[in-house]
């Protein structure tokens, strides 16, 4: 069973040896994103900030600087993840609500709501402020009142209101567009340090109108409990470490940005919504989750990626059932570029299922290779694209398809010019043979190479 809160899943990564304590005081200006930048590219180990400038409440970052430490999360190994997700996608469970939870052990409402009191980092050199960029944002539909829980940056303005991103197609925009129609603010709750399998659920592409806490809860086992906000009408993870509550003000668009996103570059800077914040509650103890974003491959891009490999995965499963994976690799920001694996049963197959992933997905690059080519290795996919693919007969180039929104090589803002490339051999006909070398199942691994052997 998965870890049913965070503090259990640290105390688990300590066992191992993939947590590490920084018992010197760090500045939350940069000096956490270095240390994450640094774990993130060293393939390193979650990092817990016990000391941070400015706070008295420590940080913990570089969870999903790994995605070892994702697949863990799912109390899985990486050749199950993606099935262990897909069949809590197929079994979903809705939240029990509690009486009380330790999220509420400390609540500090109006004026006492002050965001300055905690340890948000400020990651990239030219972002604007600091920003909340693991906060779980939970909120319902006005209309219909169906939850939605999901991870947007939050800038923190000062000490009682944020700034939000939520693009045009999101479901948290679509919710606060029905309220601000009316003339009414959309209450949101901001939830930071539940269990790392429930922040990796809110990346679920999941329809409208369907709670992805009820997906946490299927990959825990059980039912996720929840309890009542002090400000807002909404529920939340009761063992969450800090949970900010407010609301999304009609009419109201204040300058947010630059902040360095999942594409490696700054965003510009444009009017977006603001939240007046209403509420902290915490446990006494309370830890920071600190995300970082920017320059592939990061945590912002290895905890989407599971959940939007078993999106995709069972989405083409169903259509073309020679699909075996599906991959978003970090260097495509997980949003950018897929790759698919699969055995061809009809000419052109492969085709079909680029234009599946283009309409489906926010991708601009799309590759389907063999099921010999193992998707997770980019040097196979490469191979496959050089060797087994002609630009005039294999590529296909569609022009002006949704998204692009925080692509900077984007003519055009939300349309992007995408490509599909069929990697694979033709159908039904003659192909090269692939060379091989008897006998490598009888050499021991390189490590053991020069040990007396018996």
């Amino acid at each position: 069973m998965p870890f049913t809160d965070l503090r259990q899943f640290l105390a688990v990564l300590e066992e191992r040896g993939d947590l590490v304590r920084i018992r010197e005081e760090v500045d939350p200006k940069f000096e956490i994103a270095a240390y994450i930048r640094k774990t993130s590219d060293a393939g390193g180990p979650a990092i817990l900030f016990e000391r941070v400038r400015g706070s008295t409440i420590p940080v913990v970052g570089g969870i999903f600087a790994h995605r070892r430490r994702a697949v863990l999360a799912l109390d899985a190994t990486p050749e199950v993840a993606v099935d262990r997700f897909n069949s809590a996608i197929a079994s979903l469970l809705p939240t029990r609500r509690v009486s009380s939870g330790t999220c509420q052990e400390v609540v500090h409402r109006g004026q006492e709501a002050d965001l300055t009191r905690l340890p948000i980092p400020t990651y990239s050199a030219k972002d604007c402020n600091p920003y909340i960029t693991a906060g779980m944002v939970v909120s319902q539909d006005p209309e219909t009142g169906s939850k939605n829980a999901s991870i947007y940056r939050l800038e923190m303005k000062d000490g009682r209101r944020l700034g939000i991103l939520c693009s045009a197609g999101h479901h948290l925009a679509m919710q606060f567009a029905r309220a601000e129609a009316r003339g009414k603010p959309l209450e949101v709750a901001i939830v930071l340090g539940p269990s790392p399998a429930t922040l990796m659920a809110t990346q679920w592409e999941a329809p409208y109108g369907v709670d992805e806490l009820a997906l946490a809860g299927a990959l825990h086992g059980q039912p996720v409990e929840v309890v009542k906000c002090q400000t807002v009408d909404l529920e939340v993870p009761a063992s969450a470490e800090i949970v900010i509550e407010g609301r999304i003000l009609p009419a109201v668009r204040e300058m947010e940005g630059p902040f360095g996103e999942y594409t490696g570059y700054y965003t510009d800077t444009s009017p977006k919504p603001v939240i007046e914040v209403t509420a902290i509650t915490h446990r006494r103890d309370a830890i920071f989750q600190a995300l970082l974003t920017g320059v592939p491959t990061t945590e912002n891009h290895v905890i989407k990626m599971v959940p939007l490999e078993a999106s995709y995965y069972s989405m083409l499963k169903a259509r073309f059932p020679g699909v075996r994976a599906v991959h978003f690799p970090g260097p495509g920001g997980v949003g950018l570029m897929a790759v698919v694996s699969m055995r061809q049963t009809i000419k052109y197959e492969a085709r079909s299922v680029i234009m599946a992933v283009l309409s489906a997905t926010r991708n601009k690059l799309v590759v389907v290779v063999d099921d010999d080519i193992d998707p997770y290795n980019l040097e196979q996919v490469m191979w496959a694209v050089c060797t087994r693919a002609q630009p005039d007969q294999d590529m296909t180039v569609v022009p002006r398809l949704a998204g692009g929104y925080l692509d900077p090589s984007s003519r055009e803002r939300d349309a992007n010019c995408c490509l599909g490339i069929d990697a694979t051999r033709p159908f039904g006909q003659p192909f090269a043979e692939v060379a091989t070398v008897p006998g490598l199942d009888r050499v021991p691994d390189p490590s053991l190479w020069g040990r007396d052997s018996k």
